[in-house]
């Protein structure tokens, strides 16, 4: 009698099957082609889509593809490389002690590279300031004077009203061509 319960309450499932047999659809392969299906983001789609008709097509998605399988291996070498690194113990995972070393390690080679950024933009400045001393002092004597500053910053503003002069013509050269209406066919060749 219980078996009898369970095959009755199932029957709609067993018709549904039984039809979709009968007609041959495919029951699995409907839901894991929705599962499969991926939205594409915006930056993939610029990136992506070479003839920018707003959507991939196979070349097009196949090249996101093997980009995205790239990156997976990419990333599967580098959390492999980081266990060889940091397992102590050769378990296969990293402990929280592993985790730790590993974290001290990242932040000491963030905090390098902050000061070698910080270094470089430190002898970027000394150079443009070696480069107007040179230029500007004219007496030599390591500093600038009020007259070698003036000098200095009427170079500036000259430099500046160049610089939007140049940006006032671009713009308007933009526009013109911009406004131009399409020319007229002749009625020659009409």
């Amino acid at each position: 009698m219980f078996s009898y319960f369970v095959v009755m309450k199932n029957i709609p499932y067993v018709y549904i099957f039984c039809v979709a047999a009968f007609l041959g659809l495919p029951l699995a392969s409907v839901a894991a082609s929705t599962a499969t299906e991926e939205k594409i983001s915006a930056s993939a789609l610029e990136k992506y889509d070479a003839n920018k008709d707003g959507s991939l097509d196979e070349t097009e998605k196949a090249a996101w593809q093997a980009d995205k399988e790239k990156q997976k291996a990419a990333r599967e070498a580098r959390r492999a490389g980081e266990l060889a690194r940091y397992d102590a113990d050769k378990d296969g995972k990293l402990s929280q002690d592993e985790r730790a070393a590993m974290k001290a390690d990242v932040e000491k080679a963030r905090a390098e590279k902050k000061e070698t950024k910080e270094a470089d933009k430190a002898q970027k400045a000394a150079a443009a300031e070696a480069k107007k001393l040179a230029r500007y002092d004219k007496n030599q004597n390591g500093k600038l004077d009020d007259d070698e500053l003036a000098a200095l910053k009427a170079a500036a503003e000259k430099r500046q009203a160049a610089a939007e002069k140049r940006k006032a013509t671009s713009s308007a050269k933009n526009s013109t061509k911009e406004s131009l209406p399409d020319a007229e066919p002749d009625a020659d060749h009409e």
